[in-house]
């Protein structure tokens, strides 16, 4: 493994299942390792059962509000330009842009700070607390460090813990607890997790709770959710990547994995133009055997017309799960590894300008015209 390369904790991103479904990314398959130069390395690091059409058609106009693909230079005013919008590109590439948090930063935690109360009567009412942690995945021996803060007014004030305590589930879905050690600096409480010294073989869901009190405070209790993936169940190790190319007009990468464990496997990342801003991100699912394995992972090429960008690009992001949907401990995390790829220049003619005909989409479009047809009337969803 390149030395320019780490393994650090898995970050993801929840991505809406049947919106994938729609721009058809459960269909891409590993083709064949090829072998181009190798250019330099440095690397950072959703199958969907298939609905019924009419919940499809729901399923699509609710998810264009929450995952918009389409370029800048579009603009959709009525239910079939929206469902154009979001099927601009093959199966897989997605549209992003700075404003994509989500897609960004995956696995980014959320919790802010929070009062007690909002009755201003009430003496808990001065009082907040946050608690956190640096991240939401952590694969492998990582570690996440949880930091518990309170306030009294605009003042810091002493915490303590009563008890702090792990939980998760072993195979046998019999709940497992293991009791965590706090410091405490600057009068914040601070525990540093690492889950693979109590439970080297288990993965899935994973609840950290304690019971904290102050002087003035009575005792409350707090909570934080994690994924965890354990040594003995890592699904799988990216090697590098080993080549990009222009190919049928789209963007190409050859991953290299290192599979442990056989099964149907989720690969997805980001690309950035070469002043890093985010472009797009495309995924693909694959069933991969154990042995070192070569995944083509391609970027729709009327992405970087839409997008008015010129290589070289950086493909960022790189991240993998072995997806287990019938099991309550959830998709194996792959490690991801640091850093990112250069891909060498391109121009705009290497790249298709068209959007490509796609059965799927074409049928799916006949359904949409059909019901507007018969006088189905979709409203807009909300943002």
């Amino acid at each position: 493994m390149s030395p320019l390369m780490k393994r650090s904790a898995l970050i993801a991103v929840p991505v809406v299942a049947a919106l994938w479904w729609l721009n058809g990314a459960h269909t891409d398959d590993a083709l064949d390792p090829s072998s181009p130069p190798q250019p330099q390395l440095s690397i950072e690091s959703a199958s969907s059962a298939q609905a019924s059409v009419s919940a499809q058609v729901a399923v699509a106009e609710s998810a264009s509000n929450r995952i918009d693909q389409r370029p800048d230079d579009l603009a959709p005013t009525d239910i079939m330009s929206r469902f154009n919008a979001l099927n601009r590109y093959q199966r897989g590439t997605q549209a992003v842009s700075a404003d994509d948090y989500d897609l960004l930063n995956p696995g980014a935690r959320y919790e802010q700070p929070r009062g007690f109360s909002r009755d201003p009567t009430d003496p808990d009412s001065q009082w907040r607390v946050h608690f956190t942690a640096d991240r939401f995945f952590i694969t492998d021996e990582d570690a996440s460090t949880l930091n518990l803060r309170l306030w009294k007014g605009s003042e810091l004030s002493v915490v303590r813990v009563q008890w702090a305590a792990a939980e998760m589930r072993d195979d046998r879905g019999q709940v497992v607890t293991m009791p965590l050690p706090v410091i405490y600096s600057g009068g914040e409480a601070v525990i540093r997790l690492r889950p693979s010294d109590y439970w080297p073989e288990l993965a899935g869901p994973l609840i950290v709770e304690l019971a904290y009190s102050s002087s003035g405070l009575g005792t409350e209790t707090a909570r934080l959710d994690f994924h965890y993936t354990g040594p003995q169940r890592i699904p799988a190790e990216f090697i590098d990547v080993v080549a990009d190319a222009a190919v049928a007009g789209n963007l190409e990468f050859d991953i290299a994995l290192d599979v442990r464990r056989s099964g149907s496997y989720r690969i997805s990342a980001l690309v950035q133009d070469i002043q890093g801003v985010p472009i797009g991100r495309a995924q693909t699912d694959v069933w991969l055997e154990p042995s070192r394995q070569i995944v083509k992972l391609a970027f729709d090429g009327l992405l970087f017309h839409d997008k008015n960008a010129l290589g070289p690009f950086y493909l960022t992001t790189l991240r993998g799960e072995r997806l287990d949907p019938l099991s309550w401990s959830g998709s194996d995390q792959i490690p991801i590894i640091q850093g990112q790829y250069q891909t060498r220049r391109y121009s705009a003619s290497d790249f298709n300008s068209e959007s490509i005909a796609n059965l799927h989409v074409e049928r799916m479009k006949q359904h949409y015209e059909q019901a507007i047809a018969r006088g189905v009337r979709f409203e807009p969803v909300a943002n």
